[in-house]
Parts: structure tokens; sequence; C-alpha cells
């Protein structure tokens, strides 16, 4: 599963849980526990996000849209996917059919 770090402290029953599993893992082998945390992105993995959602070749075309979506959603992935298609639903970013283009 998944959850935000800076919402589970020590006295968290999932901190508990994930430490009992930690346990377990210890003592036999039988079970495997893998964490991985992921921080926010950066400005430019933003950027790089938005040019492969929609299929953009050249940063520059975005820079303006990617440094709006960065500073709205502080980097967080979940955030910014969110927010793209929030803006796509409010028509705030379209496909343009006319110029084969997205447009914002």
């Amino acid at each position: 599963g998944c959850y935000r770090s800076n919402e589970v402290d020590g006295t968290h029953m999932l901190s508990g849980s994930i430490n009992t599993f930690s346990d377990l893992q210890n003592q036999n082998n039988l079970l495997c526990l893998t964490q991985i945390e992921l921080g926010n992105l950066g400005r430019e993995e933003v950027t790089q996000a938005i040019m492969a959602l929609l299929s953009i070749d050249d940063a520059s075309q975005i820079q303006g849209l990617a440094s709006i979506c960065h500073r709205r959603t502080m980097g967080n992935p979940f955030f910014l996917l969110e927010f793209v298609k929030l803006l796509n639903e409010e028509g705030l970013l379209y496909f343009h059919l006319g110029l084969f283009q997205w447009k914002w």
C-alpha cells in the first residue's frame, strides 16, 4: 500500500503494523517488505512529466504551464496529475484540432 510519511508518525496504527511486518521479515524470510520513499518532483521533472503527458518534444513550449503546475502542486506527483486533469476538465488545457496542438 501507499501512505504519506508526513501524515504517519510513530504513534500511528500503520507504523505499528509496519514494525510488526519488519520483525516478521527479520525472523523468517517468508515475508518480503520493501519500503520506497518518494519525494516531490523538481521543476525539471514536472516539465518532463507534462511533456510526456501531452506528447510535446520541445520543453520551451510548455515552460509556462510547467511552472504553474509545479507552483500549484509543489511537485507532488499525484497532485500534478490531478491538476492537469482539472485544467483539461475546466477547458483551460485543451487539444486544438485545427492547429493539432495543446493550448492553455
